[in-house]
């Protein structure tokens, strides 16, 4: 570990910036770790400052409390007010969380539920931690007890809602030989989850055209792959006119689709209608 006394004297890297505001600031996230990074002129993603933070063991608040506890020698007598509140609240979190036990699956379920929520709402970078543990009914500490960072449990949410739409898609176009059928009923089966009230969904569905950081990106393409592997199959088997780029079909059917969330209203169409009249109406009388 590098303490702050031993970066003074030299030029910091943005390691020792990263290590030094983890000391200075442990109640940080990641997310607003970086942008006063940003302001102090040292350009960070999120991932980045997490993973500096996992490598010298400091990938939790608790953990970057201790340090500053640490450094600064002397208790708790230095650490802010604000800050003692928090490391006595994430101890009473980890006291309570060692005797979960039986309900700690549950408890897990019940989280990822309440981040999709928060996530599908305020998207990724400004959901924060608080607002999700509140969601949750849990205290911000008994996160860590699931999850080893906000990222990890997006991630987790982003593979939940992404198995649900697979699943619905699979089971929608099970016995259906037509290949405009099919990719209606896919489209169908999407739009009902987009529109209802699986939120797991949503974050998924909406999330594949929200690009996020590089090292998150990676973590996420395996998914949104799988799932554009489904449609880039189904339009493949389409007969459309020579010279029409199936990839932007896809594309254009895709984000079609997904803008739904933005001005869908309840008991106007249905997903079923608007799926119809997208494939149908749309792209088969003008590509068909």
């Amino acid at each position: 570990m590098i303490s702050s006394r031993a970066m003074t004297g030299r030029a910091r890297t943005a390691k020792d910036e990263v290590l030094a505001l983890a000391m200075e600031r442990p109640e940080l996230g990641s997310v607003r770790a970086a942008r006063e990074l940003k302001a102090r002129s040292v350009r960070l993603s999120p991932s980045g400052v997490r993973a500096i933070w996992e490598r010298h063991g400091l990938a939790t608040t608790y953990q970057r409390l201790m340090l500053r506890k640490r450094e600064i020698g002397n208790g708790n007598s230095d650490l802010s007010e604000s800050q003692r509140a928090l490391l006595q609240r994430i101890r009473v979190t980890r006291r309570l969380s060692s005797r979960e036990g039986a309900d700690a699956p549950a408890r897990r379920e019940h989280l990822i539920a309440a981040a999709a929520r928060v996530i599908g709402e305020k998207g990724y970078d400004r959901a924060s931690l608080q607002e999700i543990c509140a969601a949750a009914g849990m205290l911000p500490g008994s996160l860590y007890y699931h999850f080893k960072s906000k990222e990890d449990l997006f991630v987790t949410v982003h593979a939940e809602g992404f198995r649900q739409l697979n699943e619905a898609v699979d089971a929608a176009i099970g016995g259906l030989a037509d290949p405009w059928l099919r990719l209606e009923a896919a489209c169908t089966a999407h739009l009902t989850l987009l529109v209802g009230s699986q939120d797991e969904s949503l974050v998924a569905a909406t999330s594949l055209f929200h690009p996020a950081d590089a090292p998150l990106q990676r973590r996420l393409n395996r998914d949104r792959n799988a799932y554009e592997e489904r449609f880039r199959r189904m339009i493949g088997a389409l007969q459309l006119p020579e010279g029409v780029d199936r990839t932007l079909v896809r594309l254009a059917l895709l984000g079609a689709i997904n803008w739904t969330r933005i001005w869908y209203r309840p008991g106007k169409r249905t997903p079923a209608q608007i799926a119809h009249h997208l494939v149908q109406k749309l792209l088969r009388k003008s590509l068909g």
